[in-house]
């Protein structure tokens, strides 16, 4: 198998997952169910744009406690350390 044939499998293979994936993502509910009320614009941007929101200041966050603590090392010394190997 030559790599555009491979190139053509690996995006029909991933062209394919995504179309067959993406409806039951888009789905509000299960298809038994009674349809929910959909979401408006506001709705939607308050949900997608507050997670990511939410995400960024949570990672903010972590990397702000565990970067307080850095360790700086001791400034070089003037002595000079002589080895015993001959």
């Amino acid at each position: 198998m030559k790599a555009p044939a491979r190139t053509v499998a690996i995006l029909t293979s991933a062209a394919v997952l995504l179309v067959g994936l993406a409806g039951s993502a888009m789905a509000d509910s299960p298809s038994t169910w009674d349809d929910a009320e959909s979401r408006s614009g506001l709705e939607n941007l308050i949900f997608f744009g507050g997670s990511t929101v939410g995400l960024i200041v949570g990672i903010t966050l972590f990397a702000l406690v565990t970067a307080r603590n850095n360790y700086v090392p001791p400034p070089p010394g003037t002595d000079v350390e002589v080895s015993d190997t001959h």
